[in-house]
């Protein structure tokens, strides 16, 4: 079994602008426009990773704020991003069989469901998954507060050597964080800790 480290960035129109108006056969909260992942090995190295940019189908504007925040201008994806459904056939190749998702937050693997389900793709491959945040709180401080990567990264040592708010350094510095957890643990006891998150 791998874990496979996943980020994502996504594009939000502006409130009251047209593409905020369109109405879509599934409600999305954003379109993924970045996928960033590092697969993780049983013993816990971090191996291979992967990155695509993909062309937004329904907001094609970037959002002002999520361009700032990324990095990434509309040229760029209309340049290099790869329509969403030939983005997942490459992402899913790349994961592979037996896995288990990791993300640092809820967010990510709702917004991909979401994605999948605008799409009409299947959703089934992804639905085992588990937030990193819970298990590192509960083998750190044992808070139930939200932690940024940062301060995560600040608590174990680990030095920024990739962009944040990039796809691919979120996932990375997320994956540095996985390998010094105890995740067999972490997934075993992470019932309880969403119970004490609640």
């Amino acid at each position: 079994m791998d874990y496979i480290v996943l980020d994502m960035e996504w594009n939000q129109p502006w409130p009251g602008s047209p593409s905020a108006k369109k109405v879509l056969p599934v409600q999305i909260r954003g379109e993924i426009i970045q996928i960033g992942a590092v697969r993780v090995s049983e013993a816990q190295e971090v191996l291979d990773e992967f990155q695509i940019l993909i062309k937004p189908k329904f907001y094609r504007h970037l959002n002002r704020r999520v361009s700032k925040l990324t990095g990434i201008k509309e040229s760029r994806l209309r340049d290099e991003g790869v329509a969403f459904p030939e983005a997942m056939e490459q992402f899913k190749a790349w994961c592979g069989e037996d896995i288990v998702f990791l993300t640092w937050g809820f967010d990510d693997i709702g917004i991909l469901r979401e994605n999948l389900q605008l799409f009409e793709m299947e959703t089934a491959w992804i639905e085992k998954w588990y937030n990193a945040q819970m298990i590192f709180n509960a083998q750190t401080d044992g808070s139930t507060a939200q932690k940024a990567l940062k301060t995560a990264m600040e608590i174990f040592g680990i030095e920024a050597t990739r962009p944040a708010h990039d796809a691919l350094g979120d996932a990375y510095h997320t994956a540095l964080i996985c390998a010094r957890l105890d995740l067999k643990r972490g997934m075993e006891e992470y019932t309880q800790a969403l119970k004490s998150h609640e």
